[in-house]
């Protein structure tokens, strides 16, 4: 059986489920944070709307890690090597 081709955006490449979860984690929190300073009434500096595009990515990008090396048995076979 061949090795699977990972696409660009998954940086892993043993299949290991840590990585991606402290991104996803990581993303959450930057994700409250951002949320709560634009929620609290005062000015917003144009770096909260960076901050919390990068958050949404980081969620994105553990979700995408994790659902990848899911399918099809591609952590195991990664794993066996």
């Amino acid at each position: 059986m061949s090795t699977p081709r990972r696409p660009f955006w998954i940086l892993t490449k043993t299949g290991s489920v840590l990585p991606p979860v402290l991104e996803a984690a990581l993303g959450v929190f930057g994700l409250v944070v951002q949320i709560a300073t634009l929620t609290s009434g005062r000015p917003v500096e144009p770096v909260a709307y960076v901050v919390l595009v990068v958050a949404l990515l980081l969620i994105a990008q553990g979700v995408a890690d994790l659902v990848w090396w899911s399918r099809y048995g591609r952590r195991d076979a990664a794993r066996q090597g």
